[in-house]
């Protein structure tokens, strides 16, 4: 389950099933409790944009703050929508925050290590948190229609299990707040890739136009990788449908700023 907490002005998501673990800090920003305007107003944490650094820096600061991270230490991803899965050392920390962001692709991030916040970012693609519970794992997954064709979920889930043992069995996996299937119209071409890739009930014609159904797919990919399904919690929010609190692309047609995931051992 996805719990909605306000702490001074900040509103985040934390899940459930992480917290009760006592293992990690980790939360999903909204809207709220930043220091930016106009169409990024006001938690926007997308460095790229018209929105001048310095308040993104500050949203940085004010979003670690509240989840007991340290900002100079985040490591942020670098998305493409592709499928690279970096792991994240000592050496990332402060990546893409403090410093220019050394990636040149990266959409998911995974370690092992306490103490290195790992963040990546969203206005309608599907953010994927990770969690080995018994391994001392954890990841970030940044799955738009591309990555989720590319399995950037399962592929993620695949890395925990080669390159630390995980038994997926112990892993806990979360979807959070991203556009869902009653916004997501795509074109016979997308709809048809999901349908091959991940069966008839991930794209659904809404009068005539298709709309695909990412979650859906992605859970199947999880499940795939071994995953119970009964470890995966969709938290069922869709970004377009509370546009007033979380940044859409599609509802602003890109007049907007970025959410962001965090997670960091502890």
């Amino acid at each position: 389950m996805f719990k909605l907490n306000r702490v001074n002005g900040v509103s985040y998501y934390t899940i459930s099933s992480f917290e009760d673990t006592g293992l990690v800090r980790h939360g999903f920003s909204t809207r709220e409790g930043g220091v930016s305007e106009g169409c990024y107003a006001s938690m926007n944490l997308r460095f790229h944009c018209d929105d001048s650094r310095e308040n993104v820096l500050e949203n940085y600061k004010i979003i670690a703050d509240t989840l007991g991270m340290d900002y100079k230490r985040i490591v942020l991803s670098k998305q493409t929508h592709g499928d690279v899965i970096h792991t994240a050392t000592e050496q990332d920390a402060g990546n893409g925050v403090i410093r220019e962001n050394a990636f040149e692709s990266v959409d998911a991030l995974i370690t092992d290590k306490k103490g290195i916040p790992l963040a990546t970012l969203y206005a309608d693609c599907v953010p994927l948190f990770f969690l080995d519970k018994k391994k001392g794992v954890v990841a970030l997954a940044h799955s738009g229609w591309k990555g989720t064709v590319k399995r950037i979920g399962q592929k993620t889930a695949e890395k925990m299990k080669s390159d630390y043992g995980s038994d997926p069995s112990d892993i806990l996996a979360a979807i959070g707040p991203s556009i869902r299937e009653c916004h997501f119209e795509v074109g016979d071409e997308v709809a048809e890739i999901f349908i091959r890739e991940f069966g008839d009930d991930t794209a659904v014609k809404y009068g005539e136009k298709y709309h695909v159904n990412m979650q859906k797919s992605i859970i199947k990919q999880l499940t795939e990788a071994g995953i119970p399904r009964a470890n995966i919690d969709d938290c069922g929010i869709c970004t377009y449908c509370q546009s007033d609190f979380l940044f859409s692309h599609r509802k602003t047609n890109g007049k907007r700023g970025n959410l962001g995931a965090f997670i960091e051992l502890v």
